[in-house]
């Protein structure tokens, strides 16, 4: 039985322990990049949510365990859609709905982890490409490098192992504005943790 628990229990963490073992990756970032016209619109309704932030977060065994379950939940508990086929526009960014495009599952997945302890500057919103199209991911700035929660799978992957090109994200200090990503390293000496 005892044997049987510690399976489960390794089966559930299995993809977080793999991802720790290529972490200690971080974006680095440049000049002001523009700002996605959805998070615009999001910012308006959501002032709380869009300011001065920072910060990084020690990514011990229980916040892994909760990226984790966060991450799989919201993956779950929408169902891909384009915002025209969901909510009738073109382009709208929420954070609770059932149905929806990646920036939906981006804000499920950070407001989910905020009520859970994780802090604003932890959670940054990165935009690039994946698969050929725009998309656009949860990154969670750690002590153990970047990682990106992303709904095309329920792995979660040290930025130096997705499989995004990513172009912008939003500012380690003031999560209203948007950079310019311009690359990863391994020197923690070269990112902003604050």
């Amino acid at each position: 039985m005892l044997i049987k628990a510690g399976l489960s229990i390794a089966l559930f963490f299995s993809p977080l322990i793999a991802s720790t073992a290529f972490a200690s990756s971080w974006l680095t970032t440049g000049r002001s990049a523009s700002i996605p016209f959805g998070h615009m619109e999001y910012c308006k309704r959501h002032r709380y949510d869009c300011g001065r932030h920072g910060g990084v977060v020690r990514l011990a065994d229980a916040r892994l365990a909760t990226l984790n379950q966060v991450n799989l939940a919201v993956n779950r508990a929408i169902e891909p859609m384009s915002d025209q086929q969901a909510h009738g526009t073109r382009e709208i960014w929420l954070a609770s709905t059932r149905a929806g495009d990646c920036e939906d599952y981006v804000l499920a997945k950070r407001n989910k982890l905020l009520r859970r302890g994780f802090k604003p500057g932890h959670l940054r919103i990165a935009v690039g490409r994946s698969r050929g199209e725009v998309h656009a991911v949860l990154v969670v700035r750690t002590t153990q490098g970047d990682f990106v929660l992303d709904n095309n799978t329920d792995e979660i992957l040290p930025v130096n192992r997705s499989r995004m090109r990513f172009a912008k994200v939003q500012s380690a200090t003031d999560s209203s504005q948007w950079v310019r990503v311009t690359g990863r390293t391994g020197d923690p000496d070269r990112v902003t943790l604050r």
